[in-house]
């Protein structure tokens, strides 16, 4: 079949490449690669070493690398030579006492298959294969099965019309009585058959193959048994495959597998390598069937699984080299429980076992418990801001604990308790703040870490005229553990990142400190090796940016140059995470410096460009000389994905938008570049990338639209205002990238940022850049709110559909569309009464919603498409009454504020008028209900007040007066909700230029008012809402001081009146 001496010299090189020397490996590598593998003999010389080599190790590299060399040479081998090639293959495989090389082989005759298949050619392969698998033979059986398995491999579609005859054959093979691997060889083709299946064309296959889950449960139970690894991890991955085809494949039995693996993931006699494939399964399990999992109500069983899982291994925790451990993968799996599934079926079961794990005399319960909580903060931050009375006493005395590792796993759970309620534990700084300081003094790296890491997420958001109180301990305390030696230089990365926390909340109170900090960070901005030391020096140009924005340009400025300088020479080095600090870092000053900054960006904006062009994947070529197990050989298995680098672009991208923002118009000469490569990557398989570069996108649109100088937008459909030629090219290019990447967008957070990006450019720019693309967001918003959208359907199963509670992560997005109908019906005003007729019964239905997010969202929306509409909205008055009156008395404070709100909105644009008044006395008693109700609401009575001002304003004869307008006055003034003053002094400004009597006998309390209005308006407290807002307060105040010129003497009002 060969020439003998061509096999000679083949059957050398690979020898040579067996050898254990690299040189002879490589020398022999590359002239199989420049002078053999060329040859199209090679393929039979190649086989006749798989037929007749003494040494298994060789047979099976030889059949590895013919495999490769079929694609090259099959076509213009001679006909006669292909047949004989053929035929000697199976009669090889059968003779190959090897199972590695039989395995090798089946993969060569699968290979050559998918070529002769497709043409007609080798026609009677599958019959023959059929009779193999029911051969009397084992090994003949096995064989058959498994060349079945890797000819469904590569040419699955080819095969399609014979699944019924291959799940029949595969019904008797799965439970063969003889071979393990008989069994495991089906297990595996059925993993390649479930991935052809279609519920709309295979209804009967698929019906069939239902049957096989309980038989292939079995195998693996088989193979977990014998402790064998690789078929094990084999049969897991086809386990995982069934949790993204077809979901009518698994939907019947996921129930059971999920209740499987757990038994398997919490059985400390399995071998933890298989425990962690469990729980892998169960992770992934919760993040693609999510619906059916919480339909099925698994949430708490999985939920206290893992939690028991975790604190029966803690000592896993502890292996820092080691990412994958059953405990680590446990609080993984509570991670993902946390943000895919209702806070019901997590966080409800969380709050009844932390505390018991917490009071318990175990150490490792304890620790479990506080890690528990902290892992599952993030997915479910609402919930927990309405637990704290749960959690913080917990936390508190975690903090006290006896025991070490109990106090770090407070930390940490206190740490994403600040990261994710940043306002909410910021209040309770009195009690926390000094168990932290007390911990900051120690000798033990773990606590001194955990403890600053704690304190820089507690600080960050902490209010100026608070954190100025423990400002100068702080800082004093922090510097000092700066300049300590410390056998670990990692250590210090926290204590700059609390002092960058610290400056950013001290804002200009930092100042006196500044010098001081800068001259400690010296020495870890001249650090140049070391993978801890530049992580670290890192750190200490964030925490830098923080300063610089807190004390502000002029005083940054004498170190500004050399600062810079040393940044840029961080992005001439090759650590990703010291590229990334830099990037940011820029983008801070850009956004302190404005256009002063534009001298930098020549320097800047090349290195940003060269870092978004480069490839974050890679092929490793010289894994195909590695010998190995042929049944491995996957096309991705040699793909590489450098995670660091994505990352770092997607800073890079991220930072573009701030430069932009921060320079105006000196970043114009880097627009084009900027978009083309950010359009890119808007369709990057990274969806932080993705996010990043949609993000920047906008803005750059936002702030080519803003130097454009327009006039402010007006709403309608018919373009008043129109758009600059350039602001609409730029729109349309970003809007069509967006759209393009929305409709296919399968990531729940990233189909967020677009419709926070949509809605957001659509308020700032108004109709025109909407352009011709509201149908289509339109749609996509709609898809969103009937939860039909691809992100929101990756576990498909109409069983599910109906599963009304949902996760905080799926009401963030359904907020986000609202927003973005919100935002057209702005924009469009009364021209969105076209769109508001699709989007009206969505919205009504979530007004009834079982979860209170979704009802807050969905009434809140509908009070914000009034506004926008305004009359043109009375059609749908009947029905909007009933909602919004409705749920004033809801349960949830919030919902009921946005009703309150939302019958305000109506009552002062509809004119429906006889139906709006018809309202009013049933509307006026919940009202006063409310005022009770929610007295220490802030949020809530600043509705309330708007609302009942707007009613007055517009159907004054159908309110008593004489009884709200002194409640009104005598709430005031309000504490949140400030843009609620408007419909409050338009009503008192009416009132008193109708010489009310009411209001005039009212007078002193609105002078107290009105005073403590104008003394608190500031940047944080915007009493107004906006210039002319605060013009007509002014000219109510004038009014009352020409009215009564005395009852104002002394007041600070008057300077107003200069």
């Amino acid at each position: 079949m060969a020439d003998s001496q061509f096999v000679a010299q083949l059957t050398e090189l690979l020898t040579q490449v067996t050898a254990p020397n690299s040189a002879v490996i490589k020398a022999a590598s590359e002239k199989l690669q420049t002078e053999v593998y060329s040859h199209p003999q090679s393929v039979p010389a190649m086989i006749e070493i798989t037929q007749r080599n003494p040494t298994d190790q060789i047979r099976q590299l030889a059949a590895v690398e013919v495999r490769k060399l079929v694609l090259q040479h099959w076509d213009i081998l001679d006909e006669s030579l292909k047949a004989q090639i053929r035929s000697s293959l199976l009669q090889s495989v059968h003779r190959e006492p090897n199972a590695m090389v039989r395995h090798a082989i089946s993969r060569v005759i699968s290979e050559i298959a998918k070529i002769d298949l497709p043409n007609q050619v080798w026609s009677d392969l599958p019959a023959y294969l059929l009779k193999a698998s029911t051969s009397a033979t084992a090994t003949d059986r096995e064989i058959g099965i498994y060349i079945l398995y890797s000819l469904l491999d590569v040419v699955n579609n080819l095969l399609t019309s014979k699944i019924p005859e291959l799940l029949q054959l595969f019904s008797h093979t799965i439970k063969d009585p003889e071979s393990q691997a008989v069994r495991t060889n089906t297990l595996l083709a059925l993993g390649k058959v479930s991935e052809v299946l279609d519920s709309d064309s295979d209804v009967d296959s698929i019906q069939m193959f239902q049957q096989f889950i309980p038989e292939m449960v079995n195998v693996l139970k088989q193979l977990v048994e014998q402790g064998d690894e690789k078929p094990v991890n084999q049969v897991f991955e086809v386990f995982q495959t069934l949790l993204w085809v077809d979901s009518s494949i698994v939907s019947k039995s996921l129930g059971d597998l999920i209740q499987f693996m757990l038994g398997m993931a919490k059985e400390e006699s399995v071998d933890s390598e298989f425990r962690i494939l469990a729980i892998q399964f169960l992770i992934s399990a919760v993040r693609y069937k999510k619906l059916k999992v919480q339909s099925l109500k698994l949430g708490p069983i999985l939920t206290t699984t893992a939690l028991a899982i975790a604190a029966n291994n803690m000592d896993d925790m502890d292996d820092e080299e080691e990412d994958n451990t059953p405990t680590r993968l446990a609080f993984g799996l509570i991670d993902v429980l946390s943000t895919s599934l209702p806070p019901s079926q997590v966080m409800n079961i969380l709050m009844t076992e932390v505390p018991k794990y917490f009071s318990s005399p175990e150490p490792n319960n304890r620790r479990a418990g506080l890690l528990g909580l902290s892992v599952a903060v993030e997915g479910a931050p609402e919930f927990l801001s309405t637990q704290l009375k749960i959690v913080l006493p917990i936390v508190f005395e975690g903090l006290r604990d006896q025991v070490l590792e109990v106090r770090v796993a407070a930390l940490q759970a206190l740490a994403q308790l600040a990261d994710e309620l940043q306002e909410t534990i910021s209040k309770e700084h009195e009690l926390l703040l000094p168990a932290v300081f007390n911990m900051m003094d120690t000798t033990d790296l773990k606590i001194a870490k955990a403890a600053c890491t704690a304190l820089d997420a507690m600080i960050e958001t902490m209010d100026q005229d608070v954190i100025e109180h423990y400002l100068q301990t702080l800082v004093t305390r922090l510097l000092q553990l700066l300049a300590q030696p410390a056998s670990d230089i990692s250590v210090k990365g926290p204590i700059i990142a609390a002092i960058g926390s610290a400056a950013h909340a001290a804002k200009n109170k930092f100042l006196p400190y500044f010098d001081a900090t800068i001259r400690a960070f010296e020495p870890y901005l001249s650090l140049t090796e070391g993978e801890k030391e530049l992580d670290v020096k890192g750190m200490a140009f964030d925490s830098l940016g923080a300063m610089a924005e807190a004390v502000g340009k002029d005083a940054f400025s004498p170190y500004a140059n050399a600062v810079v300088q040393a940044a840029y020479g961080c992005l001439k080095t090759d650590h990703n995470r010291l590229r990334e600090c830099a990037f940011l870092f820029f983008g801070v000053l850009s956004k302190i410096y404005g256009q002063e900054f534009a001298p930098f960006l020549p320097q800047i904006m090349p290195e940003l460009f060269h870092c978004l062009e480069q490839e974050e994947t890679g092929f490793d070529e010289n894994a195909d000389m590695e010998v190995g197990d042929a049944d491995e050989e996957d096309p991705w298995q040699n793909i590489t994905v450098n995670s660091a680098m994505a990352i770092e672009k997607e800073i890079a991208a991220d930072v573009i938008g701030d430069l932009a923002s921060g320079t105006r118009e000196a970043f114009l000469p880097y627009l084009e570049e900027a978009c083309r490569i950010l359009i890119e990557l808007a369709s990057h398989f990274y969806e932080g990338i993705r996010k990043a570069a949609l993000g920047s996108l906008w803005q750059t649109v936002g702030i080519v639209y803003e130097l454009s100088n327009p006039p402010k937008w007006q709403p309608g459909s018919a373009l008043k205002v129109p758009l600059t030629e350039t602001v609409t090219a730029y729109a349309t290019m970003v809007r069509t990238a967006t759209l393009e990447t929305l409709e296919d967008e399968d990531d729940r957070s990233c189909a967020t940022v677009i419709c926070d990006n949509f809605s957001e450019i659509i308020r700032l720019c108004g109709p025109g850049i909407i352009g011709d693309d509201a149908e289509p967001i339109a749609t996509q918003m709609l898809a969103i709110l009937k939860k039909q959208h691809s992100c929101q359907t990756l576990d498909d199963d109409p069983e599910d559909e109906d599963a009304e509670d949902a996760a905080e992560y799926d009401v963030f997005l359904i907020d986000s569309a609202m927003d973005v109908v919100v935002s057209m019906a702005a924009a469009y005003g009364g021209d969105f009464e076209h769109y508001f007729r699709t989007f009206a019964p969505v919205l009504l239905k979530f007004c009834s919603s079982s979860n209170d997010g979704e009802r807050r969202s969905g009434v809140g929306a509908l009070a914000e498409v009034v506004n926008g509409m305004k009359g043109s909205i009375s059609a749908w008055t009947p029905q909007l009454l009933k909602a919004f009156v409705h749920r004033i008395s809801d349960e949830s404070v919030e919902v009921r504020g946005n009703a309150t709100y939302g019958y305000g909105m109506l009552a002062e644009y509809s004119l429906a008028h006889d139906k709006i008044i018809e309202s009013y006395p049933r509307t006026l008693q919940r009202l006063q209900q409310c005022l009770v109700s929610d007295s220490e609401n802030h949020r809530a009575i600043a509705n309330i007040c708007g609302c009942v001002a707007r009613m007055a304003t517009s159907h004054m004869e159908s309110v008593p007066m004489d009884e709200i307008v002194p409640a009104l006055v005598y709430t005031l003034p309000l504490k949140d909700g400030l843009e609620e003053n408007v419909p409050v002094f338009k009503l008192i400004s009416v009132l008193y230029q109708q010489h009310n009597s009411t209001i005039e006998g009212l007078t002193t309390q609105v002078l107290k008012v009105l005073e403590y209005m104008f003394s608190n308006d500031g940047p944080d407290s915007k009493q107004f809402e906006d210039d002319e807002n605060r013009k007509q307060v002014i000219d109510l105040v004038r009014y009352l001081h020409n009215a009564n010129p005395s009852a104002m003497q002394g007041s600070s009002l008057l300077q107003l009146l200069n």
